[in-house]
């Protein structure tokens, strides 16, 4: 017996001693059982209360109805189609009494059968009653409780999830928003409610197009399940989470984080299965089941893996075969599965369109019943026409479409662009013209003027998700061609403004991860479009606006790994985020190591494993997050934007930056110089890169004679065809493999100095860094022991190298050294100095490695490292070789300790003979020592060794012009006497210029 029991039993006593024992004594009884969910129990003292002699009329038709609403819960409670049907009865049976009855002092009990009524027209999917009910209930409370009042704002959730069933998700997120303010204020106890509700916000966000609202309401919703907390059923509410999760990375293009999630919900379905009930368990599992299997098929064939998605899509068909359409998922699912179908590869467009046109049939014809919507289906249908060349059918069914009134504005905005293209395919500017402008007005702001040469992220709604932005770009595509067209000045204006817009919602989708081909493919197109702005017309302030959006859409990775490196070690972290981020790291690294292992021995790895490791990268990035918002000002350096005017300020007088990219079939190339800025397109990609590799492949052979071709002379003309000695490169793509100075003829004997980034941010931010330590402190790190030689890996010039190098500076060596004392000892010094082999994992980059004696340190493990030292010399073999990946550019060995802070690395681009390697840095020291830049030092370096009494042979680019430096080229070491003795000279200088005066 609990409390509340325990509550009516003492009430029903006191009132024993003035009432009807026996009245009150039933009836407080079974209510009270009633409230506790014992509805079986109950019943056996509604059953004695209805045989109870002496009452009023009005009272025995009460006693009556509430025996119905007993009923009615024994039922529900047994679930099931019939039983439903029964209790809905027994319910509306009890409100006729009530009603007949007339009376108001029965408001509480009207809420009941009220309640009861609304859920039993939901589990009959009999959607627009039970909402109708729904609000007669809330009228009801609202009549005797205010509206904080938990029971009110249990039927507020309930209105926002019937809301969000009959296809309103506007409405349904006014009243799940209501109720979280009045949870948050009134009953933060309570707040797990809202966390419930959150995965239907989530999905409502999504049918309105706010899908970063969606991103951020699914992050909070999976990091509250996951945590300890006290209703048990967490565990279905984090399996629908994931399901959600999944949805949105696959939409953002993330498919293997799309995937895990996946499986993480799959692995939950055995739990959430044995949650149904009984009689309910077959009709559930097919219902879970088919979902899962579906959403996995729409991944693995919008991933290219038609084999899988085959599959999966007839495991789905399996679990909705023989379905009734009785239940609103079967008509959904039965529909999904045809548009799924009709996207397969081996489809003819005869089958395509047929099965497209059988899901629109299906949805019409459900459409009052299950609220299934056709225009997503009709759309799908458009795109087909569209594909295939049908554009009058395709023109003709938008126009449908168009007139349909359950289509939001966002969508309305999508399908008129498309509109507006096809008409200008068509040849059509002014009709496509007034479709665009149409377009526009849909995602305006109230009082906004559809200004296309001063549109800003601010006029527009927040509708920030790939199909606005591809709206967004064939807008500038139609102003650019327009402006092609009749040039006029205002066209180029607005397709410019347009464009650049487009890179605001770009940035508002892109998250700061790792690019995936969608975002690639899309910043892509937003690059194509701002170069051809400016090649219509290439002033020096639209070339630093287009810039600084480029810049600003580029892949963050890097960048934000090499921030979070940099000031970890300058922020007051409580010693618990510490310990917490620690911990993540070791688990990471272990497991990342168990995967290698794994993949060395041929082994076949568990999902589980991937599954974990993917789950710590996120939580570790989480945590990081964390203390990016919350620690010092770190926070609010990462999330500035960079400025190309200011960028250019900052340069010195004699600094130029070029960044090349692959455009619209071209190599281009942006100079930056405290001036100005240009750009210039510098040949065609495919016969530079086929000319490139060539090149390349000669550098890295020891015996062949390279020779520039002519495809590159373009490159190098740049390069020297200005006043400027200090060039960073920033290379794109295969060009990250290029030693540029190669290039150039007699470099060594130039007053130009090459290095090279992989960003204008991340270079921005290595320029900043001020070492960190005073003393020329330097730790040299090898695998190998001192004067050994019977590792097969032996390097027989790492002695001569540590020799050479502690000859000129003072050094701490560790010898056979293991990847835990490198992590351990690394930012205790100013220079790392790593003499090792290392290993190139071309498919997997995270499992490239340097070899520590004992085991192997993974990049993946160095990614999660944060080490303050100013320079790393790699001078293992093939450090700054790795795989292109999309806008990250080459993901070497270098990468990762730029991802660790270190904000200058020497790499070398192929595997390069010890003894030079070992006399070349020699000459690299002792020019260091001398104050000279790293760039500079490291030209000396080159210099000295081309004129040095080395074998000819090994004077040849191979053994020296692979080795490049990235990032910070500061001096080490600052010539203090400088400022001494030109004050010696200056002091005489005024004591004769104020003689002669006097």
């Amino acid at each position: 017996m609990n409390n509340r029991y325990l509550f009516y039993f003492l009430i029903f006593t006191w009132f024993a001693f003035s009432q009807t024992k026996s009245r009150l004594s039933n009836t407080q009884i079974a209510d009270s059982l009633d409230l506790d969910g014992e509805h079986s129990e109950s019943l056996i003292y509604r059953n004695l209360a209805l045989k109870e002699k002496g009452h009023s009329e009005d009272f025995s038709k009460l006693l009556l109805a509430r025996w119905h609403y007993t009923t009615s819960c024994i039922l529900e409670t047994e679930g099931g189609q019939e039983n439903h049907k029964k209790a809905l009865e027994h319910s509306l049976k009890a409100r006729e009494i009530c009603d007949w009855i007339g009376t108001d002092k029965n408001y509480y009990f009207r809420y009941l059968v009220n309640n009861r009524i609304y859920h039993q027209n939901g589990w009959l999917d009999q959607w627009n009653n039970a909402l109708s009910e729904a609000k007669k209930g809330l009228n009801i409370l609202l009549d005797t409780l205010p509206d904080h009042h938990i029971k009110v704002l249990y039927l507020l959730d309930d209105l926002g999830f019937l809301h969000t069933v009959t296809d309103d998700p506007e409405r349904a997120n006014t009243y799940y928003e209501r109720s979280y303010k009045l949870y948050k204020k009134y009953h933060p106890e309570e707040m797990a409610e809202t966390y419930v509700n959150a995965e239907r916000m989530a999905e409502n966000y999504k049918k309105l197009g706010l899908r970063h609202e969606e991103f951020r309401l699914l992050s909070e919703n999976e990091a509250y399940w996951m945590d300890d907390h006290n209703k048990s059923d967490a565990f279905f509410y984090r399996y629908k989470t994931y399901r959600k999760l999944a949805e949105w990375y696959h939409f953002y293009g993330n498919f293997e984080l799309a995937e895990n999630y996946l499986k993480k919900e799959e692995q939950l379905f055995d739990t959430v299965s044995n949650s149904h009930k009984k009689n309910e368990k077959q009709r559930l599992d097919k219902r879970e089941l088919s979902q899962l299997y579906f959403n996995y098929a729409k991944l693995y064939l919008n991933s290219h893996n038609e084999e899988k998605a085959k599959e999966f899509l007839d495991k789905a068909k399996q679990q909705v075969k023989g379905a009734t359409r009785f239940y609103t998922w079967e008509v959904k699912r039965e529909i999904d599965l045809y548009v799924l179908e009709s996207k397969l590869s081996g489809q003819t467009y005869e089958t395509a369109s047929e099965l497209l046109n059988k899901a629109i049939d299906l949805a019409k014809k459900y459409k009052s019943q299950h609220y299934t919507n056709p225009v997503p289906l009709q759309t799908e249908l458009f795109q087909l026409f569209k594909t295939e060349g049908n554009t009058d059918q395709a023109l003709a069914l938008l126009d449908d479409i168009l007139k349909e009134p359950e289509i939001n504005d966002n969508l309305n905005f999508q399908l008129n662009c498309q509109k507006g293209t096809l008409l200008h395919a068509n040849g059509d500017m002014s009709e496509a013209g007034i479709a665009f402008q149409r377009a526009i007005q849909f995602i305006l702001k109230e009082g906004t003027d559809a200004n296309f040469a001063n549109l800003d992220i601010d006029d527009i709604k927040e509708f920030y998700n790939y199909h606005t932005l591809e709206g967004m770009l064939l807008l500038g595509d139609f102003l650019l061609a327009s402006t092609r067209k009749n040039k006029p000045q205002k066209g180029l204006e607005e397709a410019l403004n347009i464009f650049l817009l487009s890179s605001k919602i770009f940035d508002n989708i892109y998250i700061g991860d790792t690019y995936n081909d969608k975002l690639y493919e899309y910043y892509k197109t937003l690059e194509s479009g701002l170069v051809s702005c400016l090649e219509i017309e290439p002033k020096s302030n639209n070339i630093d606006l287009c810039l600084q959006a480029l810049e600003n859409n580029a892949s963050k990775l890097t960048w934000s790994k090499f921030m979070y490196g940099k000031y970890k070690h300058q922020l007051k972290i409580p010693e618990n985020i510490l310990k917490e981020e620690l911990k993540i790291k070791t688990l990471l690294n272990y497991y990342q190591s168990v995967l290698y292992q794994n993949k060395r021995e041929n082994q076949i790895t568990a999902d589980t494993l991937t599954i974990r490791i993917l789950d710590l990268k996120k939580k570790l990035r989480d945590n990081q997050e964390f203390i990016e918002e919350n620690y010092n000002n770190y926070y609010n350096r990462s999330v500035a934007e960079f400025n190309t005017t200011q960028f250019r300020q900052d340069l010195n007088e004699d600094q130029a930056i070029l960044k090349y990219s692959f455009i619209n079939n071209y190599l281009y190339a942006f100079l930056l110089t405290k001036e100005k800025s240009s750009l210039t397109n510098l040949g065609n990609e495919k016969g530079l890169k086929h000319a490139l590799l060539e090149y390349i492949s000669n550098l890295r052979t020891f015996n062949s004679n390279p020779k520039i071709p002519q495809e590159l002379i373009s490159i190098s003309e740049l390069i020297t065809h200005h006043s400027k000695t200090d060039v960073t490169i920033i290379p794109t793509e295969t060009l990250g493999f290029l030693p540029y100075e190669t290039l150039i003829p007699n470099y060594i004997d130039t007053d130009i100095n090459l290095n090279y980034s992989t960003s204008l941010s991340l270079y921005q931010e290595q320029k900043k860094t001020i070492g960190k330590k005073q003393e020329f402190s330097v730790g040299i790190f090898t695998g190998q022991g001192k004067d050994t030689s019977v590792d097969p890996n032996f390097l027989p010039s790492v002695d001569k190298e540590i020799n050479t190098i502690t000859s000129i500076n003072e050094a701490s060596i560790f010898y056979q050294a293991t990847k835990e004392t490198f992590i351990q000892k690394a930012s205790d010094y100013k220079v790392l100095h790593l003499a090792m082999h290392s290993n190139i994992d071309n498919e997997n980059p995270e499992f490239s490695n340097l070899q520590f004696n004992g085991k192997d340190l993974l990049i993946g493990e160095l990614y999660n490292e944060s080490i303050a030292s100013d320079l790393a010399i790699l001078s293992a073999c093939d450090t700054g070789n790795g795989k292109v990946t999309n806008g990250e550019g080459v993901q070497s060995v270098s990468n990762a300790f730029t991802y660790a802070g270190v904000p200058s690395t020497l790499v070398s681009l192929w595997k390069v003979d010890d003894k030079a390697t070992s006399t070349l840095m020699g000459y690299f020291y002792k020019f260091l020592n001398q104050g000279k830049s790293k760039s500079l030092a490291l030209k000396l370096a080159k210099k000295a060794y081309l004129n040095s009494d080395i074998d000819q042979e090994l004077k040849h680019p191979y053994y020296w012009s692979g080795f490049i430096l990235s990032g910070n080229t500061d001096a080490l070491i600052q010539n203090e006497f400088n400022y001494w003795w030109l004050a010696l000279l200056v002091i005489p200088l005024i004591s004769f210029l104020s003689f002669k005066r006097s």
